[in-house]
């Protein structure tokens, strides 16, 4: 039996795991395109211009970080 099955549809989920999914997406790597568009002419863009490969590392390890967390407080709340 799948313990999914055993939670009730009504319960609510932490909003932790929210907040840490939506740091994941922010921070995927695969965004960085998206990123240095949406960012001109600012810190956040001459950072990504001059250091890409610094952030795509700190940004990936912040990716793994903040998924890793987020899905261990929807396990914890089940």
């Amino acid at each position: 039996m799948n313990s999914q099955e055993r939670i009730p549809p009504d319960t609510p989920k932490p909003l932790s795991g929210y907040l840490w999914g939506a740091l994941a997406v922010l921070t995927c790597p695969c965004h960085l395109p998206v990123l240095a568009v949406v960012l001109p002419g600012t810190g956040g863009s001459w950072l990504l211009g001059k250091h890409r490969v610094i952030a795509a590392v700190a940004l990936t390890g912040l990716f793994i970080l903040s998924l890793a967390r987020g899905i261990r407080a929807f396990r914890r709340s089940a």
